[in-house]
């Protein structure tokens, strides 16, 4: 190494001595709550003003925190994320794997606040970065890792995941369909499993994907909304409340493509109106006054039956199917 060359290292890496020991010092403020919010701000202060070769020193100080830190620090290491998602979008692209990773583990969190910072955070990178020009690729890296947690034996992570799932395609900028109809059919298949614990999470996610467009074909409409009826008969009453509010969010998006279904939902949602549980009871008749306005469809186009991908128009790149090929999502 040249003189010249010493010398221009040495800023360097003091410079990303100087960053990390910054990054620090405001993470321990956090856990005061008299100095939480002075370090608040300090951090968000540091995330815009970051230079590109910032980002991944930063990173490595919110990704590896101490686990044992108060919720406080734990929940912001997670926020933060999105705020750098939010102001260096095509610089956090490259770490998107290490970030996504981090909050699958972070799922497991004690604490429920932190683990609803995992999903505010996966909006939050979603709404910045999945509608650029590699949208679909940056769908894929986010959705891969959090599809394959649903098949872990833990509720939380479970929960979270699914969770996580359906804010990334509420907050997704036109998702690829035949992604959606895979993580469809194999939601459907998870609510009608005995060992899945989280099912209201998991009816959350199955209604995000039909409002997303995920289920073209009549034959896979129809086996997503038999489902969540299904579920109004669980023994869970979050489940139930789970399933009337999904069928009311369902009929309040006015798709007259519906309609085939807005007797079978009125009779399923009826059958829950006396249910002991108060908040059951009212997401129940709040459901039911939403496809009582529901159009009545008389006649429905059917493509052709069954969820080809490619019998209904969509054409599939082949790229994607090994995604799915390599999810170990085992069925019990």
């Amino acid at each position: 190494m040249t003189g010249a060359q010493r010398h221009t290292s040495k800023p360097k890496g003091r410079d990303v001595f100087e960053l990390k020991h910054r990054v620090v010092a405001s993470l321990n403020k956090l856990a005061d709550r008299d100095t939480h919010q002075l370090g608040l701000q300090d951090l968000h202060a540091i995330v815009q003003s970051l230079k590109p070769d910032g980002v991944s020193p930063f990173l490595s100080c919110i990704l590896h925190y101490d686990a044992d830190q108060k919720n406080a620090v734990r929940k912001e290491c997670v926020r933060l994320m999105g705020h750098l998602a939010s102001f260096h979008p095509l610089r956090v692209v490259p770490h998107l794997a290490k970030i996504v990773s981090s909050i699958v583990k972070r799922l497991k969190d004690s604490d429920s606040v932190v683990r609803d910072a995992c999903v505010e955070t996966i909006g939050v990178i979603a709404l910045n970065l999945a509608g650029n020009e590699d949208g679909n690729g940056v769908f894929v890296l986010l959705m891969k890792p959090l599809f394959e947690a649903l098949g872990e034996q833990n509720k939380q992570l479970q929960s979270g995941s699914a969770f996580c799932l359906s804010k990334l395609i509420d907050c997704s900028h036109n998702p690829p369909l035949p992604i959606l109809q895979h993580m469809l059919n194999r939601s459907i298949k998870l609510l009608g499993s005995s060992h899945f614990v989280a099912k209201p999470a998991v009816i959350q996610l199955i209604t995000s994907i039909i409002k997303a467009g995920g289920a073209p074909s009549h034959t896979l409409l129809s086996a997503a909304m038999h489902s969540i009826q299904e579920a109004l008969k669980s023994s869970d009453w979050n489940t139930r409340k789970a399933a009337s509010t999904a069928l009311g969010d369902i009929a309040s998006s006015n798709d007259p493509s519906l309609g085939f279904c807005r007797a079978s939902c009125i009779h399923g949602l009826e059958s829950c109106r006396f249910d002991k549980v108060k908040p059951v009871r009212e997401a129940v008749l709040q459901a039911i006054k939403h496809w009582q306005q529901h159009p009545v469809s008389l006649t429905r186009e059917h493509p052709q039956t069954g969820s080809s991908c490619e019998g209904n128009g969509y054409r599939v790149h082949s790229s994607f199917f090994p995604i799915f090929m390599k999810l170990s999502l085992g069925e019990h």
